[in-house]
């Protein structure tokens, strides 16, 4: 069985919808969000299916976009993203040494109709193997206006 990721606000609250019969509802999910496995959900036209429920500040999307980053300013890095919210993003790195607390300069296309581009300074959060999750901190406004509008559902 599949599990649905089912994203949490601020106040615990979740939208859960049944794939079945398009029932839903906005329901306080606090005692399950830091269970970190998946919860089985019955709805009342009689469908069962698991959620996994995941509480974040910002919606993450899931990508495949190529860029590129400078670590230190002169070394060109090519990255791929592979989530992005309008916090920051995540993406592998093919080489080069990426620390955590770095600041890099990152430049990608978005796969929009305008091939609209983003640049700016991260602060990397985590490294795991070549899977950097980095935080947004130097963003032109141009470049916020057009991760908002890409971000939108």
């Amino acid at each position: 069985m599949e599990v649905k990721k089912i994203y949490v606000t601020g106040n615990d609250q979740a939208t859960i919808i049944c794939d079945s019969c398009g029932k839903w509802k906005t329901a306080n999910v606090a005692r399950y969000v830091n269970l970190n496995k998946p919860v089985k959900i019955r709805c009342s036209c009689g469908a069962v299916f698991s959620v996994e429920f995941e509480k974040r500040q910002f919606y993450r999307k899931k990508v495949s976009l190529h860029g590129t980053c400078f670590i230190d300013g002169t070394d060109e890095e090519q990255i791929f993203i592979e989530d992005i919210s309008a916090g920051g993003l995540g993406f592998t790195i093919n080489k080069g040494t990426v620390q955590k607390g770095d600041t890099l300069s990152v430049e990608f296309t978005l796969d929009d109709n305008a091939r609209s581009t983003v640049s700016g300074d991260v602060i990397v959060r985590s490294v795991k193997d070549r899977l950097i999750g980095a935080e947004f901190v130097g963003l032109s406004e141009h470049s916020k206006k057009v991760l908002g509008f890409y971000l939108l559902p």
